[in-house]
């Protein structure tokens, strides 16, 4: 239990980051017509926020439910290359344990954990990755109910949260990415190089496919261009 709570605290900057984004995104879908239970249980099934977002605008637009689905599947497929960076530090442990938190390996907790898991003993791993996705998992359920549920009212009462609200996503990111640029600052140059080519060109294709007005396939394409990118530089390097 050591373990889970330490991975619960550790959730801390990702709870406080994901409720007021989850609350957004809970007045974005009832704004197009969800209902709070479908708002909720998108974030109980999917657990993915850009992805969620995406979603709901493709559903906005009219957009058919299967290919909306399609295209969050698509976007979610770089998860295959976090679950392949972190496999080696899940060692040691079950399938059964692997396959639990699978589900969790968002964005931002892979980011928390890949640096942190080589510090943690191989058999307290486990405990400490659920009580980390946990906690962010909760936040973002909850922020998404709260969103859906009384959304209009919060915002009619605290109209100065809205644009708040809209930058919380990417402030979330952000707050990610500088510590990661920071890391890489102090490290080999080759290390430092490849993480700054690979957000580069993150920031090129979606910032290019948003200025032709196709902002989802712009974080579709950089969501799985860049992170293979990386890898290549790797593999080229080694």
């Amino acid at each position: 239990m050591t373990n889970f709570f330490a991975g619960l605290r550790t959730s801390l900057p990702l709870i406080i980051g994901y409720f007021p984004v989850a609350v957004a995104f809970g007045i974005s879908a009832t704004s197009i017509g969800l209902s709070q239970l479908d708002a909720t249980l998108i974030s109980l099934i999917i657990f993915a926020g850009a992805s969620q977002f995406a979603f709901v605008g493709l559903l906005a637009e009219g957009t058919s439910g299967l290919t909306a689905m399609l295209i969050v599947v698509g976007l979610n497929l770089r998860h295959l290359l976090y679950s392949t960076s972190i496999s080696p530090a899940l060692k040691g442990m079950s399938l059964k344990q692997k396959f639990s938190v699978a589900f969790g390996l968002t964005d931002e907790v892979f980011a928390s954990a890949f640096g942190l898991l080589k510090n943690i003993p191989k058999g307290n791993r486990w405990s400490w990755l659920v009580g980390l996705e946990l906690g962010a998992y909760c936040s973002w359920v909850i922020g998404t109910w709260i969103g859906a549920s009384s959304g209009d009212l919060l915002l009619a009462k605290f109209g100065f949260l809205e644009p708040a609200l809209a930058f919380a996503l990417p402030a979330l990111f952000l707050s990610l990415l500088l510590p990661m640029l920071v890391s890489a600052k102090a490290s080999h140059s080759f290390i430092r190089n490849r993480t700054i080519i690979t957000i580069i060109s993150a920031m090129i294709i979606a910032f290019g496919a948003n200025a032709l007005g196709q902002a989802t396939l712009g974080i579709f394409g950089a969501a799985l261009i860049s992170p293979l990118l990386g890898i290549a530089l790797g593999k080229k390097h080694e």
